[in-house]
């Protein structure tokens, strides 16, 4: 290992251990800023029932805000004035910003959507029925998903205020924390973009706790954090981020759920979305200009 490896490695485990304390820390000022402006605070727990009421809704998306912004948003900030050279690029090159590179990503993810279902069911099939993992993650998985369909229910203008949360925050904040600076750190540990991708990838999915939806939001992440080492900036990682999540939101306000697909999908529409998924990819890779270091 190089010495640059090694310098790359312990800043690693500094980054994951800051991102540990920025996320704990952000939850504890989210509940306390909660009770302060609301005077009680929201408490979900596995085998509970989730809220129901306005005023939690409100205080939900709060924390969301607060969760986001000085958890995964914070963390990127400590590690940029402690390295000055991470993340490399972020915001550069101007060409990836164009038009026609926003609108590949976007069509990318939204095409992907069957695949990324696909993968949802086989992800499904290896927690086995009855088993111990089953037992451990089935709970947290029902309850997180109770919670993101309430946080993410709206009628009206409120449904704005959804799409800025569940859409527009994360779209800002993950990628910052995870394509942004986790994510070149990797890459320079292991001296290869394809396994800090996705190593970024499981550990961006890891921390959504949510593992019953585990494998898609790993390719998601892949996605995502090609977007970002091929193009050197992280907009249309965010775009394609923002787009996704939003598609979630509208399937809820379309079918009633989040889990619902618009689509039946089938073996055809996997196979159509693997070809056109992997078309807008190869277009993407032809017309974003060749930023310094990518492949």
């Amino acid at each position: 290992m190089t010495t640059e490896q090694t310098q790359a490695l312990s800043r690693t485990f500094i980054y994951l251990g800051v991102l540990l304390i920025g996320t704990i820390s952000a939850s504890v000022l989210a509940s306390g800023v909660s009770l302060l402006f609301f005077g009680s605070g929201v408490s979900v727990t596995p085998g509970m029932p989730v809220p129901s009421d306005p005023a939690s809704w409100w205080q939900l998306h709060l924390q969301n805000f607060i969760s986001q912004a000085i958890g995964f948003g914070g963390t990127a900030w400590v590690a940029w004035r402690l390295w000055k050279d991470v993340p490399e690029g972020l915001l550069g090159n101007p060409a990836a910003r164009k038009a026609n590179v926003l609108g590949l990503a976007i069509l990318a993810t939204v095409f992907s959507s069957p695949l990324l279902a696909a993968s949802y069911e086989l992800n499904t099939h290896l927690i086995p029925e009855g088993g111990m993992l089953e037992t451990l993650f089935l709970p947290l998985e029902k309850m997180l998903e109770a919670l993101t369909t309430f946080i993410a229910s709206a009628e009206g203008a409120k449904r704005l205020v959804v799409l800025f949360s569940v859409a527009a925050l994360p779209a800002v904040f993950e990628e910052l924390a995870f394509r942004g600076v986790l994510q070149p750190l990797l890459i320079r540990v292991t001296g290869h973009a394809w396994i800090g991708i996705v190593l970024a990838s499981v550990i961006f999915s890891a921390i959504h706790f949510q593992f019953y939806g585990f494998l898609p939001r790993v390719l998601l992440g892949m996605l995502f954090g090609w977007l970002a080492y091929r193009s050197g900036s992280l907009i249309p990682g965010m775009a394609a981020h923002f787009v996704n999540n939003a598609l979630a939101a509208v399937t809820l306000w379309l079918t009633g759920s989040m889990g619902e697909d618009l689509l039946d999908v089938t073996t055809p529409l996997i196979l159509l979305s693997l070809v056109l998924t992997g078309a807008l990819i190869w277009g993407l890779d032809r017309v974003i200009p060749r930023a310094s270091g990518s492949a």
